[in-house]
């Protein structure tokens, strides 16, 4: 049974702006309504806070805040996926969920059936986790597929059906050659602030800014809101938005495309498979002796008659066979990492 919530015109223009686009100014609410009144949509700042209030109540809104680019925090990251007895799911899928540096973890139809990604501050760390994850389940069959190519990252659905069919594919990004930057010790305290949950007021960059003067952090709001949008504009935060759970829009089937991909195609593959606006992430990822796929794309659609449509268009449009696709069927963890946690 569908848990989705009935949406209105507003609601879904909202959703749709504040996914990728959530204003980083002094009154972004009523930015917003500006930003939709001008795309054809009457409204005041007082209906989209309402909206948003809304959609929070209803938990379609997870969180909004920002998530960073995690290289560019001198962190690394991995897509994981354990062979699990179908009787030992629950407890060792609890287990992975113990980890702070999981931040999703499902249950997908594979002999590989609990998939998790690791975020860590280096790859000692993370294999680190992964050994004793091991040791700690008796299982050691586990996939470690580090993205080695990243195609796409667009976690943003368009509720308007404005966005639909293939768009423009945006820069291919190599994970082990991004650069990290280096941050002072107010800008960490920012990030901690940045990556949890905005403040639901009408003001809630002042809101961060009183927050961070409560710690004893030296800085105007001025300089929250220009520090936010450089590091939007540079790429260290990849997407300053909402969070939204998927089934309370409509969006009840997902499934990760799995490929196999000749080697001297990847760049063009990759690149037509993230052109497609119903792939929200669309990763190369090195192959393991059991395990021989290199192209990964995250499908989203209503129905699973629908995924397998789209998969099928990607299949007609790149050339390659049938992808594998693996269905999500269960969430055990959705999260957004911590940085600097440690400290």
């Amino acid at each position: 049974m569908s848990d989705a919530v009935e949406l209105s015109s507003l609601d879904r223009h909202v959703l749709t702006e504040i996914q990728a686009g959530f204003p980083i100014s002094w009154a972004p609410y009523c930015d917003l309504a500006a930003r939709l009144t001008d795309a054809g949509l009457e409204t005041t700042e007082v209906d989209v806070l309402n909206s948003v209030l809304g959609l929070r109540a209803n938990d379609v809104i997870r969180r909004v805040g920002a998530i960073f680019d995690s290289n560019r925090l001198g962190y690394r990251s991995t897509l994981c996926a354990i062979a699990t007895p179908s009787e030992r799911v629950e407890e060792v899928a609890a287990l992975i969920s113990e980890y702070s540096n999981v931040t999703h973890n499902y249950l997908r139809e594979d002999r590989y059936n609990i998939w998790f990604t690791l975020i860590a501050p280096g790859e000692e760390a993370i294999q680190a986790i992964l050994a004793e994850v091991a040791e700690r389940s008796g299982i050691d069959d586990i996939l470690d597929l580090p993205a080695t190519r990243l195609f796409k990252i667009r976690v943003d659905f368009d509720l308007t059906g404005a966005r639909e069919g293939r768009g423009e594919t945006p820069p291919v990004v190599k994970p082990a050659e991004v650069e990290a930057v280096t941050f002072t010790e107010a800008e960490k305290d920012l990030a901690r602030l940045l990556q949890e949950d905005l403040p639901t007021g009408e003001h809630p960059f002042d809101e961060i800014h009183e927050q961070l003067e409560y710690r004893g952090v030296d800085v105007t709001s001025d300089w929250v809101l220009e520090r936010t949008q450089t590091w939007i504009d540079s790429g260290v935060i990849r997407r300053f938005g909402a969070a939204i759970k998927h089934s309370k829009t409509g969006f009840t089937a997902n499934a990760m495309g799995v490929w196999d991909c000749p080697p001297a195609r990847v760049e063009e593959v990759g690149q037509i498979m993230a052109s497609f606006a119903e792939v929200s992430h669309c990763y190369q990822r090195p192959r393991r002796p059991q395990w021989p796929a290199n192209l990964y794309t995250m499908i989203h659609a209503r129905s699973r008659e629908e995924v397998e449509q789209i998969a099928e268009r990607i299949r007609v449009a790149t050339g390659l066979t049938e992808a594998r696709l693996l269905y999500s069927t269960r969430e055990f963890k959705k999260s957004s990492m911590r940085y600097f946690s440690e400290e």
